[in-house]
């Protein structure tokens, strides 16, 4: 009994341990990619919307599994919520004419 206790235990901080290095690694691979396309402005701004966004996703997605727990019903899918992306810069080509 105490061992599959364990193992479950173990398990679980196992998935959470691995959450949280897919989610450096997001990161990481994010900043890579953002330094060269975006200003430091528009990366930090898209970060704290990113985070809000999770968070947000991760409340609507609570409700939907309470909702549908007291209502007995299978669960909707939740969309992930998108609240701002920034636009691309536009660069200016010059004419050789």
């Amino acid at each position: 009994m105490l061992e599959g206790l364990f193992s479950i235990v173990a398990a679980i901080a196992e998935a959470l341990f691995s959450l949280f290095a897919a989610l450096l690694e997001f990161i990481t691979g994010f900043f890579v990619a953002a330094g060269e396309t975006l200003s430091i402005i528009d990366l930090i701004a898209l970060l704290i919307v990113l985070v809000f966004e999770v968070l947000l996703w991760f409340i609507l997605w609570f409700v939907e599994l309470v909702v549908s727990l007291i209502k007995w019903r299978k669960p909707k899918i939740i969309k992930k919520p998108v609240l701002w992306r920034p636009k691309p810069k536009l660069k200016k080509i010059k004419n050789s004419d």
